[in-house]
């Protein structure tokens, strides 16, 4: 399916229309949006997700939801494999208004993989027609998960959340971060909070662990990427890690390189 079939009127195709995704290398796609909605699913690797107000990062198993018409950065880290399917902004509607993550069951996955080869205008039948509703049903029902990086929103804000992204190590504490953004303490503790709906270290603490998954799915080593983000100490680094994503961060690098 071609970029374009992705934005044409809803009544000139069918309701969802199916890609697969392989990569060998690392690829980024500049910011663009489609007419319909995208879903994202992950096999193996890692593909991140920039949207104006937040981060998200779909990893093996994952899948995130767009809806339609939001402008977004899209790039893989090193090889990755799964599947985009999109959907009518009609069918859209009663999605929630912005991105979310969401668990790929079995069912799910296994559906999606199949429309992802044969949801096109040339092979829509009776038959895709009732597994893409089979699939529509199972990825309303999938358990969703809040986990992202939400930025902020102000130009002062922004100058700390873009200069921690290019370096998540830098140590400085909060009161340097505060005076950076030209602000007292108190003010720049409570307008984070505000704008991004965590604690700064929360906030710091996230975006170090996503910048983690993302090196350790390029095939970067344990060590490298603790100190890489900021972690003085292994123990420490895997201890976090494991209470953000669920994994030891040598599993997740592996599970990144498992078809």
């Amino acid at each position: 399916m071609t970029p374009a079939a992705a934005d044409r009127p809803d009544a000139e195709t069918p309701w969802l229309l199916g890609g697969h995704i392989k990569q060998d290398t690392r690829r980024i796609a500049e910011r663009h949006a489609h007419a319909r909605g995208q879903i994202f699913g992950i096999e193996s690797g890692v593909m991140a997700i920039r949207t104006e107000h937040a981060y998200w990062l779909i990893g093996p198993g994952q899948c995130l939801g767009l809806p339609p018409h939001i402008p977004h950065e899209a790039r893989s880290h090193g090889a990755v494999a799964g599947w985009s399917l999109y959907v009518s902004a009609a069918k859209c509607s009663g999605l929630p208004k912005d991105p979310f993550l969401a668990g790929g069951t079995r069912l799910l996955t296994a559906l999606a993989d199949r429309l992802s080869h044969d949801a096109d205008e040339t092979r829509w039948d009776a038959q895709i027609s009732r597994l893409a509703e089979c699939f529509w049903h199972e990825f309303l029902t999938a358990p969703r998960a809040s986990v992202s990086l939400p930025f902020p929103q102000s130009e002062k804000l922004c100058r700390v959340a873009n200069t921690l992204s290019d370096n998540p190590a830098d140590s400085r504490d909060q009161k340097d971060w505060a005076e950076l953004a030209a602000m007292s303490l108190r003010s720049f503790v409570r307008h984070f909070t505000l704008e991004t709906g965590l604690p700064f270290s929360v906030w710091r603490q996230r975006l170090r662990i996503l910048n983690a998954q993302e090196k350790l799915a390029r095939g970067e080593s344990v060590a490298s990427v603790a100190l890489d983000v900021g972690y003085e100490s292994l123990g420490a680094f895997a201890t976090t890690f494991y209470k953000n994503t669920g994994y030891r961060p040598s599993d997740y690098a592996r599970l990144c390189r498992t078809p």
